[in-house]
């Protein structure tokens, strides 16, 4: 069973937002780990996932509107660790390889 755990900044991230984007990032991500829990595969073509290059390459990005959440999945510990939850033009400047 994926568990789901979020980095320190992207729960500061989300907690500042208002209830409608909380309410839909938490469906969103709620959405991804039932899809993984369902049957193994993150479902790539139901939500706008892709997968990093470059100083992110092994990270992957959801997209919600103008906000991403950049996130790692760990099968050896079934979990999905959201690193970051930001706007589009503040996400890509930090780097956590």
């Amino acid at each position: 069973m994926m568990t789901l755990k979020l980095s320190k900044s992207a729960l500061k991230f989300l907690n500042n937002l208002s209830p409608k984007e909380q309410l839909k990032i938490k469906q969103k991500l709620k959405f991804l780990v039932d899809g993984i829990n369902d049957n193994e595969n993150i479902p790539f073509q139901e939500l706008d996932i892709k997968s990093l290059t470059g100083d992110w390459k092994g990270y992957l990005r959801l997209r919600i509107g103008k906000i991403r959440v950049i996130f790692k999945l760990n099968r050896i510990e079934n979990e999905l660790f959201v690193y970051e939850i930001d706007y589009r033009g503040n996400i890509y400047k930090k780097n956590y390889s």
